[in-house]
């Protein structure tokens, strides 16, 4: 109500502006004009007068409905004293209440008004600078620690290569008989072990892939909110602002110079 209140006179004072502005640029008047000027100033004042009180008639009866629902739920009984509205000291208390409230609201205002923002962006920027180096590190990190897995699979896979070219030698050179068995374990056990080493290296290396592109997304996600922070800064907005006022110049200027081409060319055909 304290809102609907303030936007009443604010529509008020405008309604006197306006009359002001546009009916009240002459001199003198006459007395007709005079009453005239009144009666729609009146009759505009009554209108939104009307329409507030209105609003807060319907507004109350709304609340109260509600209330009597409450009641008739809970079956309790209401009792209202007509006497306790005309209370002054109650209404005297309910104008401090107000005025305090007022007070807070315009407090609160001017605390809104102080320029802050600027540090808090700041100090936002210098977080984000050093979330952005902790992320460009454990990146590195893991990319270091991706190419040496990738160097111990090719290792492994290298020792596997060199161990069979090994039995296909041995083969050739000894009895087949012989060594048969004891090949074919030792083969095994050796190819069971790189298996395992190979699968381990690769899902490891997937892990670690996957936790790059997180970082990486992190990363460009903290670059993408650093722009945006610098973007909202106060020289941003100044900035920006002097360039739209120049383009606007510009345009003007160049609507001018149009102008006056045009009516250099009529004054060509007219001579």
């Amino acid at each position: 109500m304290g809102h609907q209140k303030k936007q009443s006179i604010i529509l008020i004072k405008k309604a006197f502006e306006e009359v002001f502005k546009t009916n009240l640029l002459d001199e003198t008047y006459t007395k007709e004009e005079v009453k005239n000027i009144l009666n729609s100033l009146e009759r505009t004042i009554t209108n939104e007068i009307k329409g507030e009180l209105s609003a807060y008639t319907n507004t109350n009866l709304l609340m109260m409905y509600q209330f009597f629902q409450q009641a008739e739920k809970w079956h309790l009984r209401l009792n209202v004293d007509i006497s306790e509205m005309q209370n002054k000291e109650l209404l005297q208390a309910m104008e401090k209440i107000e005025i305090s409230n007022n007070i807070m609201n315009r407090t609160l205002e001017k605390k809104k008004l102080l320029n802050t923002s600027d540090y808090i962006t700041n100090d936002f920027a210098e977080v984000l600078q050093k979330r952005l180096n902790q992320l460009e590190s454990h990146n590195s990190k893991l990319e270091a620690d991706l190419k040496t897995l990738e160097d111990n699979c090719n290792k492994l896979k290298n020792e596997k290569e060199a161990l069979k070219l090994r039995i296909e030698i041995e083969d050739k050179q000894e009895d087949p008989q012989k060594n048969l068995v004891e090949i074919e374990v030792q083969t095994q056990n050796t190819f069971d072990d790189n298996s395992i080493n190979h699968d381990e290296c690769k899902t490891t290396a997937n892990q670690l892939r996957n936790e790059l592109m997180i970082a990486q997304s992190q990363l460009t996600l903290t670059n993408l909110e650093l722009d945006r922070k610098f973007n909202d800064t106060a020289a941003y907005i100044n900035m920006k602002n002097i360039i739209t006022k120049k383009n606007e110049q510009v345009r003007e200027l160049r609507d001018r110079l149009l102008i006056y081409e045009k009516e250099d060319d009529n004054q060509d055909n007219v001579v």
